[in-house]
């Protein structure tokens, strides 16, 4: 068993252990709270968005354009965006996205052929999954708040390369934040888009506006947009489902030192009182044998 200064050691450096924890979740803590507040800023332009792609999803070109047809079922080249951390200490929260991204491909796998090219958004993703699923571009790095800015040079790659034939779909796998204790993992398309969907979220008018240019310029410019939105919410709601994880990361290891440090208090003093207790035994023996 260890002596008592032993112990005192090891206490010391768990005690350290904790005040980082602590700390750390109080950093996490005030990330959260704006990464929260910024969820709710690109709302307005989604809702104006929504009723612009609503429209012209009802133009001629709309019918038989690539951007608005629905994937085939054969086989098909795949731009996968991946959006992760680029630093862990936050829990399950990439090896969540990295699941899901392994599920995704093997169910898909399983239907039809597929090509698959991924861009890493965080380099925890593309530690865990390079090798598997190989990369077009070295992996993206993204601020802990990211600005509109930032995301607009993924989501302009993503479409380029889908409107000149490179790839026939662009999917995108990230983590929807739903409160500080919950946040699920999700995978879907945002290219070709559903526009039955986007109609269906705010019907359709009863008379046609004029549109210029009423042609497909209009539905191209508008989906790009539509492209960039979703980037760069996908990245909000990465940036908010990290810090909420590392919240609760931290909060569990600091419980977890806290009590660690009671065993070692408890031992500890066990260790002190049986050091005692030989030194008594010791005098006392002495005591005797001079008797």
């Amino acid at each position: 068993m260890p002596n008592f200064r032993e112990f005192n050691v090891r206490l010391n450096a768990m005690s350290g252990m904790r005040r980082v924890t602590s700390t750390m979740k109080m950093v996490a803590a005030s990330h959260l709270h704006r990464a929260q507040n910024e969820l709710s800023f690109p709302v307005p332009f989604n809702k104006e968005l929504i009723k612009l792609m609503a429209l012209a999803s009802q133009l001629p070109a709309a019918d038989k354009h690539r951007l608005c047809l629905r994937p085939s079922a054969g086989p098909a080249k795949i731009l996968m965006l991946v959006m992760t951390s680029d630093r862990g200490l936050c829990g399950s929260f990439n090896s969540m996205i990295v699941h899901e991204v392994r599920n995704w491909v093997a169910a898909q796998r399983e239907t039809r052929a597929l090509t698959i090219d991924m861009i890493y958004v965080g380099q925890k993703g593309y530690n865990s999954l390079h090798r598997e699923l190989p990369a077009c571009m070295d992996p993206l790095d993204l601020s802990a708040h990211p600005s509109f800015q930032e995301t607009g040079h993924i989501s302009k790659y993503a479409m380029d390369k889908f409107m000149d034939g490179t790839y026939t779909e662009v999917w995108l796998s990230g983590s929807r934040f739903v409160n500080t204790l919950k946040h699920d993992p999700e995978t879907k398309r945002i290219l070709p888009i559903d526009p039955e969907a986007e109609c269906k979220a705010t019907g359709k008018t009863a008379e046609m506006p004029i549109l210029e240019p009423a042609d497909e310029r209009m539905l191209v410019a508008i989906v790009r947009q539509m492209v960039h939105y979703y980037v760069y919410l996908a990245q909000l709601h990465r940036a908010a489902s990290e810090q909420a994880s590392r919240v609760m990361a931290m909060e569990s290891a600091t419980t977890n030192l806290r009590v660690m440090e009671k065993v070692l208090t408890l031992q500890r003093n066990r260790a002190r009182q049986a050091t005692i207790t030989n030194e008594l035994t010791e005098i006392v023996s002495g005591a005797e044998t001079l008797a």
